[in-house]
């Protein structure tokens, strides 16, 4: 179970592979020779090759056939949010905003052979002491028509997970003309003479991307000098929702979220969202095992793999909601033992 966990959860891991490990980098900032002066990713563009099932899905182009190529052009930037009224620390992290624009779809009908789309990510840790994160927050916006997708992820922790500063210098190690990942999917960092990154890499669940030339991934990313984090709105906070009336439906759009959990009996609690004000059209609550074994980890294929910063945590029991809003949002929420929320994901079409 806790694999299928490892493997299954969220497909916003494929939205953000590669170029979340460049994200990691640019907070990462890498020294130039001068004490005052780091460098850090500002651009990301080339290309992404779709060679699985899974990267279409989380796309929403799920009906077509892999090998569709996706081409980038995105732009990074360090953040500290505003508005967290209960946060120890300003929560910081990454703003990666631009075009991904797919080609190549085949299988899926007439009519569609081309998806413009445009990505925004934000991903935020509030650091609740040196080298400990409380909480955690990943919205991602994916707009493109019919195929839009809107996902928010909100974690806490605890006991705060230990997450030390460089992790990322054992990722690595030195090949000639770079460096390669030790481990898990391949992938290749050229530093070029103007310091910029060549990246090559396999997507997690590849059966034919051994290395180059057959890379999926093939991104350039820009360095310039690290400049002043960027403030930005904080997420939306997560809320008990009051249910006045209910009905028998049972809610579906968190289902393939529900199938990673260990659910007990029924039971009455209040279900939880970031958005209070809805009309909800299906609510459940069930009992969670507390031994169930599932580790929730999204992004962490790649990021675990090359020892970079991930989400992760064990769920410890508790209680386990969801509610289907008029609007197409669904969110899930687990609370422990306490009543305290410990995970919220919400999806919408």
């Amino acid at each position: 179970m806790g694999e299928k966990a490892e493997q299954g959860i969220f497909q916003v891991e494929y939205i953000v592979l590669g170029l979340v490990v460049l994200a990691i980098i640019s907070i990462g900032v890498e020294p130039t020779g001068n004490e005052t002066e780091n460098l850090e990713v500002t651009h990301i563009s080339g290309t992404i090759s779709l060679s699985t099932q899974s990267s279409l899905e989380a796309f929403g182009l799920g009906e077509f056939d892999p090998y569709a190529d996706a081409e980038v052009e995105l732009d990074s930037s360090g953040v500290i949010s505003d508005g967290c009224v209960t946060c120890v620390t300003p929560p910081v992290g990454i703003h990666i905003n631009g075009t991904v624009n797919i080609s190549n779809l085949t299988g899926g009908g007439p009519g569609l052979g081309y998806v413009e789309g445009t990505l925004d990510l934000v991903y935020l840790r509030e650091f609740v002491s040196d080298g400990f994160i409380g909480r955690e927050w990943l919205t991602v916006d994916w707009g493109a028509g019919d195929q839009s997708r809107h996902w928010q992820i909100f974690m806490l922790h605890s006991p705060p997970r230990w997450s030390p500063d460089n992790r990322d210098l054992a990722a690595f190690v030195p090949v000639d003309g770079g460096k390669e990942s030790r481990t898990g999917p391949w992938l290749f960092v050229d530093v070029m003479i103007d310091q910029a990154l060549n990246v090559q890499g396999c997507l997690p669940d590849s059966s034919r991307c051994v290395g180059s030339p057959s890379s999926d991934i093939k991104l350039e990313a820009t360095r310039n000098i690290a400049s002043p984090l960027k403030s930005i709105q904080h997420p939306p906070e997560w809320v008990q929702i009051e249910v006045i009336s209910t009905n028998n439906n049972s809610p579906t759009i968190m289902s393939d979220i529900r199938g990673l959990m260990e659910l007990g009996e029924q039971v009455n609690s209040s279900p939880w969202c970031h958005e209070a004000n809805q009309e909800i059209v299906a609510f459940q609550s069930w009992n969670v095992s507390a031994n169930n074994g599932i580790v929730i980890s999204p992004m962490s294929t790649w990021l675990d793999a090359l020892t970079l910063p991930s989400t992760s945590f064990t769920p410890a029991g508790g209680t386990w909601s969801e509610i289907d809003t008029a609007n197409n949002l669904g969110c899930a929420a687990l609370l422990n033992d306490d009543g305290i929320l410990r995970l919220g994901v919400s999806f919408q079409t």
